[in-house]
This record gives structure tokens, sequence and C-alpha cells, in this order.
């Protein structure tokens, strides 16, 4: 099977790009069994087989890391391209970069490769305080008018105590969580409210 035509490049959380598999123009004597791994910080949202003339029904896994399709033909021409649709995580490395899944045809395996770009920095947007003493968590001074983290709910006066489970007991460790932590990636953030523990779920403000 020849290999994927080109090399697509994915924006985090962004839209979606295909990989063509093209045809080899040889005549199969056996049912085709196709089964794709998505490259890291992706996901595979369709995978199209084009058959003629047979059933080639597709199978994608709900997190969307791989996908199987077969076709129920006993003899087929290998005359279109098979495509691979893929979208990129949102959370994905800051730095992007390659990555390698797999496609295999009947045995046959050929590389799935994209490019992740790289992202921006992602910060909750608003003044920040240490409590007095430091350790006792992040005070909210005031949130950013009109960013993600206003809309996720984020108010003056919460103090925010861990994200994604990891305690934040001063604003260094806030930064330190948050570091290498993409633009529109979404977190949990608990923060203490009126006495209240709540989880908030924060898509990240780019960093200014």
């Amino acid at each position: 099977m020849p290999p994927q035509q080109s090399v697509p490049d994915l924006d985090a959380g962004g839209p979606e790009k295909t990989v063509d598999y093209p045809p080899d123009g040889q005549r199969y004597s056996q049912p085709s069994a196709i089964s794709v791994q998505a490259p890291p910080y992706t996901r595979i949202t369709g995978l199209d087989l084009r058959c003629e003339g047979m059933s080639c029904p597709v199978q994608i896994a709900p997190d969307g890391r791989s996908a199987t399709g077969q076709s129920s033909a006993s003899t087929w021409d290998f005359r279109y391209p098979f495509t691979v649709h893929l979208v990129a995580d949102s959370d994905a490395p800051l730095a992007g970069g390659t990555f390698t899944g797999s496609f295999t045809l009947n045995g046959v395996t050929q590389p799935l490769t994209v490019n992740i770009k790289p992202g921006i920095q992602g910060i909750i947007a608003g003044n920040l305080k240490n409590t007095s003493p430091p350790g006792g968590g992040v005070r909210v001074l005031a949130v950013d008018p009109g960013s993600n983290t206003q809309a996720a709910g984020l108010q003056p006066g919460d103090l925010i105590i861990d994200v994604a489970g990891t305690l934040t007991p001063t604003v260094n460790d806030l930064d330190n969580v948050l570091r290498g932590k993409r633009s529109g990636a979404t977190y949990p953030v608990t923060v203490k409210r009126a006495g209240s523990l709540l989880t908030l779920q924060i898509p990240l403000d780019p960093e200014p």
C-alpha cells in the first residue's frame, strides 16, 4: 500500500484535516480489513473508504483514538484513495510537533503522520494574589471582562484551590500548573466560594 500523500498541519482545537492514502491500482482477492491508530494528541473524526458496489462498514472508537473498516467483497480493485479525517486535541503540547500513528490494510502498515502547530500559553485571566499568609490558595481579586475565565463562572472573591487535581496554594504554584498548557484547553478548577467548594470547567485564555 502506498504511503500517505501529504502531512497536514493541525491547529489544536481547530478544524479537521485529512490524510489520503492513494490507490495502488491492484486487484485484491480477499475482503479488506483496515485498522487506524490516531497519532498522539489527535482524534479520528471520519474514515472514507469510497467503496463501490459493496458494503464497507466503518467503526470509530468513542474517544476517536482508533477506527476500523472492512469490505464485504471477496474481490475488489483499489482504485480510489482511503481518507482519514483528524482533529488535534486542545491539550496538545504547547510547542506542537510531529506525531505518528498507523494505517493498516490487510496486515500492511503505513505511518499516519501529522504536524501539530505550536500554541499560545494559556492563563486564568484575572487579577490574582496570594492569601495572607501565603499557602491558603490563590485569591481572585478581579476577572478580565469578556474572557473565557469570566464566561466559565470564576468570580472576584473566589479562592482557587487546585487545577486538574493539583493543589495551588500560591500564585507561583498556579503558574507552575498552567505552564506549558495551551490557550483554549479546558481544565477543572476547584474554588472555594462562600465556604463551599465547587468545580468550574475553565477554558484557558491566551497569555497577553
